[in-house]
């Protein structure tokens, strides 16, 4: 949505601050549109976390030439030094980790590579992953005290799904450790790869990626433990931190050092990625914007809007209506502003919205549900809807609404709500804020500061919309911008 190189394809971003500047590693195919069929590593740079510049190569897979691919990369500051890591897809297996050392993150060092020790990690022959590693101060007012490291492993057979685990005095000497053990309690144990772990609230948070929980899209998931070393669990209720329930469209979400505060980064596919068919440009992806992590009165994680995006807010668009009344008494009721905007320069829209219940019985066996549409052309919009009412049993559901002829028809296909960490609907009565963003064919939703969603649609003629089923909705202090466009730079 806001970031993507200027040629070629990447994958899987990991952003870092350093002297107030914003730094982001990512998986780079040179010259295709397959950011997994990645060589080199690619920096691009930002010196507010929103607008992006490419950089250039700063890494190339070692071995390349017999086929081995550059994987994720992990970067942190252990004291004085600057280190990466990078997972290495090899002909053998994914089963390496390369490390290197900068004073500037621009000209790097090779070190060392390693695999994972057999007494605790693979299953012969396979799986024998070992991958990016993410590295987390001990102390953070204390250097000296070391570091672990949260690598992707594979436990051996007979152990808990467990964590890979390292540690070091300096960031660059690592022992291997036994893996962090998880209790799973009642949700079923999966196999995912991590995004990080870091302290937040006085407890630490574990972030990963997977198929799971029988959702056919890739989701983000979170645990939760009280020392560094384990045991994690799910945090309850809240499991799924954010991710698309049948499509893949949003990826593996990661920790980021700010700028004195606590990021989370994530990336997306412009429509859904099928693996093993080839869909052209599904796999060259665009950086989303950065999130706050949030954590509620129960301890439960959320993803938030960051203040820092309010840089993505360019030119005032002056729209035609500032509020808007619709009456879905007896089924949809739906509007489309007169304004338009142009898909590439993307856009960010605000206001309120505030839900009251429908007069006398209603004629639909659908819940009552509000939200907001963007016009695919054809009579048919990408909607995003929102149950009303109390929070249990609420659901978001994203699909394709047929408004033509006054003829309402809603085909969903997405949904989130139980174990969902995301916003899953609104209240009766309450008067909630809202933040719509769309660029290209991408669009995400916060409510009350707060992810709802990030979905992918057929950019038609710029219209942006909204909708009610079953209730009355009014929306005001209706605002808008033009998005303003990342950097561009040229890659040698």
């Amino acid at each position: 949505m806001i970031y993507r190189p200027a040629k070629g394809a990447m994958w899987d971003p990991s952003i870092l601050c350093h002297g107030g500047r914003y730094y982001s590693f990512m998986m780079y195919n040179t010259d295709g549109d397959n950011g997994l069929e990645a060589g080199h590593c690619l920096l691009a740079v930002s010196d507010d976390g929103v607008r992006w510049r490419d950089e250039g190569v700063v890494i190339a897979e070692r071995e390349l030439e017999r086929g081995c691919k550059f994987f994720k990369c992990m970067v942190a500051r252990c004291g004085d030094r600057l280190i990466l890591n990078h997972g290495v897809m090899r002909p053998e297996g994914q089963d390496t980790l390369r490390f290197y050392e900068s004073r500037d993150l621009l000209e790097w060092s090779y070190l060392f590579s390693n695999r994972p020790d057999p007494r605790w990690y693979g299953l012969p022959p396979g799986p024998n992953r070992w991958d990016h590693m993410y590295m987390l101060p001990k102390d953070d007012g204390d250097p000296g005290a070391g570091y672990w490291g949260y690598p992707v492993a594979v436990a051996k057979s007979g152990d808990p799904r467990g964590i890979g685990m390292m540690q070091s005095s300096d960031g660059v000497t690592w022992e291997v450790l036994p893996p962090a053990m998880v209790e799973w309690g009642d949700i079923p144990p999966a196999d995912l790869e991590w995004g990080g772990c870091e302290r937040f609230g006085g407890k630490y948070y574990l972030i990963g990626g997977g198929f799971h929980m029988g959702f056919k899209g890739y989701g983000m998931f979170v645990l939760v433990a009280d020392d560094p070393r384990g045991p994690f669990r799910p945090v309850a209720g809240t499991f799924r931190l954010s991710g698309n329930s049948e499509h893949n469209i949003g990826w593996l979400a990661v920790w980021c050092r700010g700028n004195g505060e606590l990021l989370i980064s994530n990336y997306a596919s412009p429509f859904p990625a099928v693996f093993g068919q080839g869909m052209p440009g599904a796999f060259s992806p665009w950086l989303l914007p950065l999130r706050k992590p949030v954590l509620d009165a129960g301890g439960h994680l959320r993803l938030g809007w960051w203040k820092g995006n309010e840089t993505l807010k360019g030119k005032p668009l002056a729209l035609s209506m500032t509020s808007i009344m619709l009456d879905g008494a007896k089924g949809y009721d739906s509007l489309y502003l007169t304004d338009t905007f142009n898909p590439d320069q993307g856009v960010v829209i605000e206001g309120i919205i505030r839900v009251r219940e429908a007069g006398g019985a209603s004629n639909s066996a659908t819940r009552p549900a509000v939200g907001f549409m963007l016009d695919e052309g054809d009579g048919v919009a990408m909607a995003t809807l929102l149950d009303v009412g109390k929070p249990d049993g609420r659901e978001t559901n994203i699909g394709r609404l047929q408004t033509a002829n006054g003829s309402f028809s809603f085909t969903v296909m997405d949904t989130t709500g139980k174990h969902c960490a995301t916003v899953t609907g609104i209240e009766y009565g309450v008067e909630h804020t809202f933040r719509l963003l769309s660029r290209t064919s991408l669009f995400e939703l916060y409510i009350d500061d707060l992810l709802v969603q990030t979905f992918f649609y057929k950019p038609g003629a710029g219209r942006i919309g909204f909708a009610v089923c079953n209730a009355t909705a009014e929306y005001g202090s209706l605002r808008a911008w033009e998005m303003l466009l990342p950097e561009t730079g040229i890659i040698p």
